[in-house]
């Protein structure tokens, strides 16, 4: 038997609007409860299962209160705050999973959670090993779902290929440092030997961050008061980018498709501006996309869950290669014992700039 602590909904948000952090409050958006589990509470099929580390995701915040029913069901008061996560198996009733097996799964803001066989057979849960990476947490930075995102930007929705007529070409990316971000800046440097990389981060250590994965790197401070005039000297005028992979939506989206050639191509990854202030949601320039014959393409990981193994295979060729730099890939935070607490404040940090990276948090120091 173990003694649960998890994260689960208070009172229910506000789509499009902050969370209510103050945790006395009655209408907090999150209380912490503790609850025993043990094998007794598994039905054949599921998993008892650790949590080692967590995903921190600007997606949850869409996971969480809903603004689009095709994205996302929400979560109800009492209902367990959806994450995933790096999990050890400490009781089995599945074939599959041994005591001391790890998952990647969807743990939620848990350190101890029943992984149903129902959660199981949807297909975002897999085993891995220990042992084929230095550390378990890669499993969540070079080799998880926002480096796969990456992956897929360039090598299916882009539809680019490692060849000359693909080579040479310029790239525009928002939130350059963050998960995503900092895997496409490397993407396109090492896999696509890229002209020019004009990266859009917060700050100046982190444009000296996004800086550092190579030379023909241009990083651009959105803080920094003269940043529209910036942007433009980066990218040396307007048609002059022939991809834009944004991850911010509102004024930069704006910005960004100035800046693109005539039927260049924008992906369009997330919104992170909007999801705390739902009226920067709006895209203002829709014009340029009728007189530059652009193409758009939004995109979702969980569309290509099939094409995963073939994604973790590149991705860890590129490891091996040293064209992905796993020792900056990420952001660590504590939450172990006590500071478990912390949990929601460290995810909110995402809206804050705390991380450079993935940002993950660590629950236990038994992995």
């Amino acid at each position: 038997m173990v003694q649960a602590k998890q994260w689960v909904m208070k009172a229910a948000p506000i789509p499009g609007k902050p969370f209510n952090f103050n945790f006395k409050d009655d209408k907090a958006t999150f209380k912490l409860i503790e609850k025993e589990l043990s094998e007794k509470d598994l039905s054949d099929g599921d998993l008892l299962v650790q949590t080692c580390y967590l995903s921190n995701d600007p997606a949850q915040k869409f996971w969480i209160a809903t603004v689009d029913k095709n994205y996302s069901a929400g979560v109800s008061p009492g209902e367990i705050i959806p994450a995933r996560g790096i999990g050890k198996v400490i009781a089995s009733k599945n074939a599959g999973y041994q005591v001391g097996d790890y998952i990647s799964t969807y743990t939620g803001w848990t350190t101890h959670v029943v992984i149903t066989k129902t959660k199981l057979d949807e297909g975002f849960s897999s085993k891995i090993s220990k042992d084929k990476v230095g550390e378990l947490w890669w499993y969540l930075s070079v080799f998880g779902g926002t480096a796969l995102t990456a992956y897929f930007i360039f090598y299916k929705y882009a539809e680019l290929q490692e060849r000359e007529e693909d080579y040479g070409k310029v790239f525009l990316i928002s939130g350059a440092a963050g998960a995503v971000g900092n895997v496409c800046i490397q993407l396109a440097v090492h896999a696509f030997k890229a002209s020019k990389v004009i990266a859009i981060a917060g700050g100046a250590e982190k444009v000296k961050y996004v800086e550092s994965f190579g030379k023909n790197v241009v990083g651009v401070d959105y803080k920094d008061p003269n940043f529209k005039e910036n942007l433009m000297k980066a990218a040396g005028g307007v048609n002059t980018v022939d991809y834009f992979i944004d991850n911010v939506g509102g004024e930069i989206l704006d910005l960004g498709v100035n800046l693109l050639k005539q039927k260049a191509m924008l992906l369009a990854c997330g919104s992170i501006s909007g999801y705390n202030d739902s009226s920067k949601l709006v895209f203002k320039n829709y014009v340029s996309v009728i007189t530059k014959r652009l193409t758009i393409k939004g995109l979702l990981l969980t569309d290509n869950l099939s094409e995963f193994p073939q994604g973790m295979a590149k991705l860890q060729e590129l490891v091996q290669k040293g064209s992905l730099d796993v020792a900056t890939s990420a952001t660590l935070k504590d939450a172990t014992g006590d500071k478990f607490q912390e949990v929601p404040l460290i995810w909110d940090g995402l809206f804050k700039g705390t991380n450079k990276g993935k940002l993950i948090t660590k629950v236990c120091d038994c992995c």
